[in-house]
């Protein structure tokens, strides 16, 4: 048994929160872990672990400092960054194919592109070697290679870094997906390899020591075993976690961590019970749950099925909702007009977001009301899908992809009404947002945030999931009554009242306590 009153004056453990990326297609999730980070870091050691390839990480972390995302006094961490600055000088340096294609005279090229990106592709007697693509600013971002006997096979394609070295080769299969994948020091050497499946799941990963390789199961376990060796080096610890990408983290046990591990997403397969059983990363939940102290939800729904569903100790349990940020929203609702009949929605562009059934019950919507106009604010995967179902909609100017924005109060604060169509949640962080700023919400019936949070007819409207003429139906409804308007108005006001942020501010400060107070062992 080991006490936590080492690693600060007063006995306070220092804050380790650790998310994959700092990329800006987080979303929801992510704006919530930056807000209670902000919160729960103030006048405490502050580190901030990332575990993706991102090879612009410095440039985005000093952003979101500047920004005030983060607390100024941040410490960076990350993974890829951390080995890849390890000289590994028995490994053979790793170049760009490029420059002996440039260096050769049997090598010739072409130059086409625009204003944001060049590519000059090369060609050796007659045939396709391969190309280098730059962005605006003439900076490589990219080198593709392609088999000299099937011109048209992509063969790997190497990731520049913002010192023009390649940081990262990626080898494609036949069918283009990337099946192996090496990454890249600062001294061109490799650090790491892995293999690949189809889902981008990176499994049997080699970590290139100066001495003998060392094999780990999957890169989640490579994460592991570099996460448990950092933690060693800052003392007593609360460690965050959040997203399922990171759980590997619950496998670290150590007298000075107490974990706290907060699900915001359904833990069901099929999303809505447990009848197809859990998903599959919560096995990691149960094989490690001796090591986390607190497992934080946002709804009691979702803790008292986890109860039902794991064994969990209660005490070990806690509902700490998301706040609604009432003083902005009210801010915003001041200086931002709002739109008559327009929709928004403020979402990543996942495919589990399902905003292409709100374009296509948003072609009815515009049939009945013709001046009515969907902005939807977000970045993602899904981009040129949902691209493609507005065109075939004829929907080009009346819905539109807005892009990422950093004022989402704004975006709420200037619709009449908000959109959720996604296929589950664990809270839903913009439903509160959304309510702050006055604006009733149009969601699906979905666990957790929306069955609990929104309430039918009083703050805004559920839907079935998957009913795309009743969301078309409940968008026209809305449009067309004014009485239902202003009653759904009234009632996210005093719902918005509820989610009181001192309340908010008080859970995770005594998730602190709780940590600052343990005995662990």
């Amino acid at each position: 048994m080991t006490d936590s009153t080492d690693c600060e004056p007063g006995g306070r453990r220092a804050i380790v929160q650790v998310i994959d990326s700092l990329g800006e297609d987080g979303g929801g999730l992510t704006r919530s872990v930056f807000d209670r980070f902000r919160e729960v870091a103030a006048e405490r050691k502050a580190i901030l672990v990332t575990v993706a390839f991102e090879p612009n990480v410095e440039l985005l972390f000093s952003d979101l400092k500047q920004a005030g995302v983060l607390p100024a006094h941040t410490e960076l961490v990350n993974f890829h960054q951390d080995l890849g600055s390890i000289n590994r000088s028995p490994n053979e340096k790793v170049s760009f194919d490029h420059l002996s294609w440039e260096s050769s005279p049997s090598f010739q090229s072409v130059q086409e592109g625009s204003d944001i990106r060049r590519v000059q592709r090369y060609f050796r007697s007659g045939a396709f070697v391969g190309l280098a693509a730059r962005g605006a600013s003439g900076q490589l971002e990219y080198v593709d290679t392609h088999d000299k006997d099937r011109p048209w096979l992509r063969i790997y394609r190497d990731t520049a870094g913002p010192g023009g070295s390649i940081c990262r080769r990626d080898y494609y299969d036949d069918e283009g997906h990337v099946r192996y994948r090496v990454y890249i020091g600062i001294d061109e050497r490799p650090y790491a390899s892995t293999w690949v499946n189809k889902a981008g799941y990176e499994y049997r990963t080699v970590e290139n020591t100066a001495a003998e390789p060392v094999l780990h199961t999957d890169m989640r376990h490579a994460n592991s075993v570099w996460l448990a060796s950092k933690l060693e080096t800052y003392g007593p610890t609360v460690l965050f976690t959040d997203q399922p990408r990171t759980s590997f983290a619950l496998s670290i046990s150590s007298p000075n961590v107490f974990h706290v591990n907060s699900i915001h997403t359904t833990h069901y397969k099929n999303n809505m019970d447990n009848s197809d059983g859990l998903k599959q990363w919560m096995k990691h939940h149960l094989e490690f749950m001796n090591n986390v102290g607190l497992f934080i939800f946002f709804t009691e729904a979702q803790r008292l099925d986890f109860l039902k569903d794991t064994g969990c100790r209660p005490e070990r349990t806690m509902v700490v909702p998301h706040a609604a940020p009432l003083e902005a929203g009210a801010a915003m609702q001041r200086i931002v007009k709002r739109v008559e009949q327009q929709f928004v929605t403020v979402a990543r562009l996942d495919d589990d977001k399902q905003i292409d059934q709100a374009i296509k019950a948003f072609e009815k919507v515009h049939r009945e009301f013709p001046g009515a106009r969907y902005k939807i604010f977000g970045i993602g995967s899904a981009e040129s899908t949902l691209r493609r179902v507005i065109a075939d909609c004829k929907l080009e100017n009346i819905v539109t992809l807005e892009g990422q924005t950093r004022e989402p109060l704004r975006q709420f604060a200037a619709a009449e009404c908000s959109v959720l169509t996604s296929r589950y949640e664990g809270f839903g962080l913009v439903l509160t947002e959304s309510f702050a700023c006055g604006t009733p919400v149009i969601s699906y019936d979905v666990i957790y945030g929306p069955r609990d949070v929104v309430r039918h007819r009083h703050n805004g409207l559920l839907i079935t999931q998957g009913d795309i003429d009743g969301l078309a139906n409940s968008m026209i409804e809305y449009l067309q009554d004014s009485g239902l308007k202003s009653s759904l108005r009234e009632g996210v006001a005093s719902t918005a009242a509820s989610f009181d942020k001192d309340a908010w501010r008080r859970g995770w400060l005594s998730t602190l306590s709780a940590a600052d107070g343990a005995r662990q062992g």
